[in-house]
């Protein structure tokens, strides 16, 4: 199910939703900090996410496994880099300090909603490109065993 007014994609027990935001303002720690209280939120550079399934797929591996980072957030970034190193995957996805960012909330369908109520606004986030479905699975069954 879509929700057209956020581009939300919902399963039976998970909601995604992903955006850009464009602001005069860089991201920095104490904003990314105080972000996802309830779902799961993560903030990547654009360029990090090729095709919004492999985020989502990252998201929903940290969501479930809560590993290989102890913080979710860490852990997105290191399935969506395919990184065993923590500092390699900051350099490539963080967004601190950039003035454009993804936003992307995964969780409860209402946990999902009550986030976006709190996040700057955005346009939705849904890129597409060649997309191997193995790539982040093949990472996570690899960090998981």
């Amino acid at each position: 199910m879509i929700d057209p007014r956020y581009g939300m994609r919902c399963g039976p027990d998970a909601c995604f939703v992903s955006f850009i935001v464009r602001s005069d303002r860089p991201l920095d720690k104490g904003m990314l900090a105080s972000i996802g209280r309830r779902a799961l939120v993560v903030a990547v550079r654009p360029e990090s996410v090729k095709d919004w399934r492999y985020l989502l797929q990252a998201m929903a591996y940290a969501y479930t496994y809560k590993k290989p980072a102890r913080d979710w957030r860490i852990s997105v970034l290191m399935y969506l880099t395919n990184s065993d190193d923590i500092d390699e995957a900051l350099a490539a996805a963080s967004p601190i300090g950039s003035g454009e960012y993804v936003v992307a909330v995964y969780g409860e369908p209402s946990e999902v909603v009550e986030e976006i109520a709190e996040l700057p606004r955005g346009e939705p986030f849904y890129p597409e490109d060649v997309y191997d479905p193995w790539l982040i699975t093949r990472y996570a069954l690899k960090r998981l065993s």
